[in-house]
């Protein structure tokens, strides 16, 4: 790369739909505002810069639109990537999207005296809410550093220390906002992680970053499976998302649909979970017993209704129909280790209007323990649906016919 005594910023003024909205990236950043970057990255207050069109590429712009909503600065043999804030108010999540591509361009280039920064644009709209703070504590644990940090976000703004301490601020978020449910991590033991992660829309930002700074902060021992997660046309990540995590190369990434199911119960007889548990996350959001409220990630699994042991034995299904109805999100509730085995067990029984009961005859001293271990006796009624309703009843059939 030239060595340039003159720092010189190169930004590409195309954004995607700038044919469209007549908006170009000269129009949203002001001299000013490179004055600004310039003087803290490089100290000199003289410089350069050039908005360039969709056909100029080098060693670290690529004949296209701005992607990632980026500016790269050159000053001497040192390069500076500078991914800048959205100034549109189109949604939570827009201001944010361009953050992944943004550090897979950085991650990906060879070049090795590069650095990674963001802005804030002057203008840019609502950036202070939990679902940003978050968002920056990511892209803080991945590597970015922030210029110009609003007052309202100062101290906030710090990397995570580990996965569970990224798990805890990302349920605190979806409490505080029940749309924040993209992507879901779940802790099944010590060092042992999945993420359910959604490939489709505005979620694949978010899937990619929460990914990046798990990878980032995971320690050796870290066991960490994605699983990539959709119910509409995209089935996986971007290839430029895929890449990176290849290229971090701590963390295994399945695809779970219809195909795999289909595949591990011809071979094996079996059909696995971890769709049945995505769907369940998608119904109910984070894991917790829906009969005492435990909320201990570990021990919460998801409880068919209607068992897969029968589903697997019904001569009158086929192979797909038998996927469908394991996977289904209404054919299961969590619950913990202690209400599953009961429920399994058919000592705690669930009613076709989701009344909570125990088997018949059963001993007063088994009573009063079930009381003090079980604070719901009756299940909220956005759970009991139709089809909610027909697998309690085939699963009660099973039990009065094994009396």
């Amino acid at each position: 790369m030239k060595n340039r005594k003159v720092p010189k910023f190169f930004i590409k003024n195309n954004m995607q739909k700038s044919n469209i909205t007549g908006v170009y990236f000269e129009n949203i950043i002001s001299r000013d505002d490179l004055s600004v970057i310039c003087y803290d990255l490089t100290g000199q207050r003289d410089f350069l810069y050039e908005f360039v069109d969709n056909e100029y590429e080098d060693e670290f712009l690529s004949k296209s639109y701005n992607k990632g909503r980026l500016g790269i600065l050159r000053y001497f043999d040192k390069v500076f990537y500078i991914s800048f804030s959205d100034i549109s108010n189109k949604g939570r999540n827009s201001a944010l999207q361009s953050v992944p591509t943004a550090f897979n361009l950085f991650f990906t280039n060879k070049y090795k005296n590069k650095e990674l920064y963001f802005y804030f644009l002057p203008n840019s709209i609502n950036n202070t809410t939990n679902y940003h703070i978050f968002m920056y504590r990511l892209m803080a644990s991945i590597g970015f550093s922030f210029l110009n940090i609003p007052d309202k976000l100062k101290g906030y703004i710090k990397p995570f220390s580990s996965i569970d301490d990224l798990i805890l601020s990302r349920k605190e978020n979806s409490n505080k906002n029940s749309g924040n449910n993209a992507t879901y991590i779940v802790k099944n033991g010590n060092n042992s992680y999945d993420i359910y992660g959604k490939t489709y829309g505005a979620n694949k930002y978010d899937t990619s970053l929460i990914c990046y700074a798990i990878c980032s902060i995971a320690q050796k021992h870290d066991s960490i499976t994605l699983f990539e997660y959709n119910e509409q046309d995209l089935s996986e990540l971007p290839e430029s998302s895929l890449n990176v995590l290849r290229i971090m190369g701590n963390i295994n990434i399945i695809n779970i649909d219809d195909e795999l199911e289909l595949r591990e119960l011809r071979k094996n007889n079996s059909i696995r979970s971890p769709r049945f548990n995505a769907r369940l996350l998608d119904r109910f959001g984070e894991k917790k017993c829906i009969l005492c409220c435990c909320e201990i990630s570990e021990i919460i699994q998801g409880a068919h209704l209607w068992p897969v042991s029968e589903i697997k034995n019904r001569k009158d299904l086929s192979l797909e129909q038998k996927v469908y109805y394991a996977t289904d999100g209404e054919n299961g509730l969590w619950m913990c280790q202690n209400h599953h085995k009961l429920f399994d067990s058919n000592i705690i029984i669930i009613s076709e209007n989701g009344k909570i009961n125990y088997k018949d005859n059963i001993e007063r001293n088994y009573k009063d323990f079930l009381d003090n271990i079980t604070t719901n006796f009756e299940l909220p009624s956005f759970i009991v649906t139709h089809k909610f309703q027909e697998y309690i009843k085939l699963r009660n059939e099973l039990i009065t016919q094994n009396l």
